[in-house]
């Protein structure tokens, strides 16, 4: 039985997640400065996310 154009695909929409934040709620992307570790190559706290490795939900700049 194929699929008609306006039918959903939803196959595989409860399958374990490729990604563990996938079904998260809340700011859970990794700090895009020290790419989730909390520490910039110097060793200092990263001043973006105070240490967490987590994005703060900040956007753009300007």
């Amino acid at each position: 039985m194929g699929m008609k154009e306006h039918d959903i695909d939803d196959r595989g929409l409860n399958a374990d997640p490729v990604d563990p934040a996938a079904g998260q709620h809340g700011d859970t992307t990794l700090c895009p400065e020290c790419a989730g570790s909390g520490a910039l190559p110097d060793g200092e706290t990263c001043p973006v996310c105070d240490g967490t490795g987590k994005a703060t939900g900040r956007t753009g700049g300007g």
